[in-house]
């Protein structure tokens, strides 16, 4: 009797995981042009630290994207976008040298203007906006 209810539940369970792989995921929406995002994402931009005698102490890595409301300067954007994130690195690795300590908390005000010149010179006009989601700084340990 006990091996007749393991068999009965072994083939029950095989045909509803046969039913259940052979279904087909439901269908994706394709999306129109209201639904497109206006942001662009740039990719992380990781810079040294360093400490009062100018020794790498760390690293601190930021996480951003602009916002552009126009679609054609959203993809002016993306064509330009290893400038911009060159324009980045300089910017951040300026400022990571000579202004923000390791042992302080980074000033995120200073940090966003700066990124924000760097964008208006590099896309020659002031309509996109630089958003920081993250700033993380990590210490080398000792």
């Amino acid at each position: 009797m006990f091996l007749r209810v393991i068999i009965v539940f072994l083939f029950s369970a095989l045909i509803g995981g046969a039913a259940f792989a052979a279904s087909s995921p439901p269908p994706k929406e394709e999306k129109s042009a209201e639904e497109e995002s206006e942001f662009v994402p740039v990719p992380p931009i990781s810079v040294a630290m360093y400490n009062r005698r100018n020794r790498p102490t760390g690293t601190m890595t930021v996480q951003m994207q602009l916002k552009i409301d126009d679609k054609d300067q959203r993809a002016e954007a993306q064509k330009v976008m290893p400038r911009l994130k060159n324009a980045y690195m300089q910017t951040t690795l300026k400022l990571a040298m000579n202004f923000f300590d390791i042992n302080k908390p980074i000033n995120a005000n200073i940090l966003s203007r700066s990124l924000q010149n760097a964008t208006n010179q590099v896309l020659k006009h002031d309509k996109a906006r630089v958003l920081i989601g993250d700033i993380a700084v990590q210490k080398r340990r000792r």
